[in-house]
C-alpha cells in the first residue's frame, strides 16, 4: 500500500485533481439515484461483473471530462499568490507590456550590440537598438554605479554585483526598464552561469525590485531560457520557473503590486496547472 501511495502522491496535481473530481461527481449521481430508489441492479439482465463495468466506464469517462477542461482552463495562464504577492503566469511578448519591464543583461550591463558581446536578438540587445538611446543607458549605469561606489575596471567597464538592477525610463517609448545583472561573461563574451549561482542572483533580484518599483506592476521574462550557458546541465522552462518562483518565496520580499512571467512562444510545454498550490502551504502559516 505505500509503494501504491507514493506512486500516486507523484502523479501530476492535474491527475490527482481529475480523479477527485470524477470520484465526487459519480459519488454524487449514485447517491441521488439511491434515494431516488434507482440501482443498477434492478436492470435485468445486468450481471454484477456488467455493472461494475458501467461504473468504471462512467467514472473514465468523467476523468477524461476534467483532465481535458483542466488543461484548457489553465492552458494559457494562471494566477497564484506567493507571501501576498499576486503573480501570474501567462506567455508574451514584454516589450508590449506597460508595467515596468525586467531585461536579464550581463554584470557589465554592455552596450556593444555587435552580436558578438550582446546578441541583436537577445532582450538586453533589442532594449538598446529599438526601445532606448544609448547614452541615456550609459548614464544611468554611471549613476548606478556611483551610489554603490564602484570603479571601471582595466576595459573601462563596471563589474556589477549579480542581481543588481538599474532602473532605466527611456525616452524612446516612454517605459521603464529594469536592467538586471543576470549574468557573468567570460573571456570569449560568452555568459555562464549555474543553479546555484542562478539562485543567488534571483533573490537579490527580488530585493533589488522592492528597492526601485515604487508600487508598480512588474513584468519579468523567463529568465535563463536565452543567452546563458548553465555548467551544471541545461534547464528546462519548468525548472526555470520553478527557480524564479520558489525564490520569491524563500526571498521573503512581498510586493504590493502584481508581478507577472512572460512565456515567450508557446506555454505548452509547461503544465502550468502544476503551480497554482505550490505555495499554499507556505502562505497558510
Amino acid at each position: 500500500m505505500s509503494k501504491i501511495y507514493k506512486w500516486y502522491n507523484q502523479l501530476p496535481k492535474q491527475v490527482h485533481d481529475s480523479i477527485a473530481i470524477s470520484v465526487t461527481l459519480v459519488g454524487m449521481f449514485s447517491t441521488i439515484l439511491s434515494i431516488l430508489g434507482i440501482s443498477l441492479g434492478d436492470i435485468q439482465g445486468l450481471s454484477l461483473c456488467m455493472r461494475i463495468g458501467a461504473v468504471v466506464i462512467a467514472f473514465v469517462v468523467v476523468y477524461v471530462f476534467a483532465y481535458i477542461a483542466i488543461g484548457k482552463i489553465f492552458r494559457e495562464s494562471i494566477n497564484i499568490k506567493i507571501r501576498q504577492t499576486p503573480v501570474s503566469i501567462s506567455c508574451g511578448d514584454i516589450f508590449e507590456s506597460p508595467e515596468l519591464k525586467v531585461i536579464g543583461c550581463d554584470t557589465h550591463f554592455d552596450t556593444r550590440v555587435d552580436d558578438i558581446v550582446i546578441s541583436k536578438k537577445s532582450l538586453h540587445g533589442q532594449l538598446i537598438l529599438e526601445h532606448g538611446n544609448k547614452d541615456e543607458i550609459s548614464m544611468a549605469i554611471d549613476a548606478e554605479a556611483k551610489r554603490l561606489g564602484l570603479q571601471k575596471n582595466n576595459e573601462g567597464l563596471y563589474d556589477f554585483p549579480l542581481g543588481t538592477i538599474v532602473r532605466y525610463d527611456s525616452s524612446v517609448d516612454n517605459h521603464t526598464y529594469l536592467m538586471l545583472a543576470m549574468v557573468e561573461l567570460n573571456a570569449e563574451n560568452e555568459a555562464h552561469t549555474n543553479m546555484a549561482k542562478f539562485e543567488l542572483m534571483l533573490m537579490k533580484m527580488w530585493r533589488e525590485i522592492s528597492r526601485v518599483y515604487a508600487l508598480n506592476d512588474v513584468v519579468l521574462p523567463l529568465l535563463g531560457t536565452g543567452i546563458p550557458r548553465f555548467d551544471d546541465g541545461p534547464k528546462d522552462k519548468e525548472d526555470l520557473l520553478r527557480c524564479m518562483l520558489c525564490t520569491l518565496n524563500s526571498s521573503g520580499v512581498t510586493l504590493r503590486s502584481k508581478v507577472k512571467v512572460l512565456i515567450y512562444g508557446n506555454v505548452g510545454d509547461i503544465s502550468l496547472y502544476e503551480y497554482r498550490n505550490m505555495f499554499r502551504t507556505t502562505l497558510r502559516r
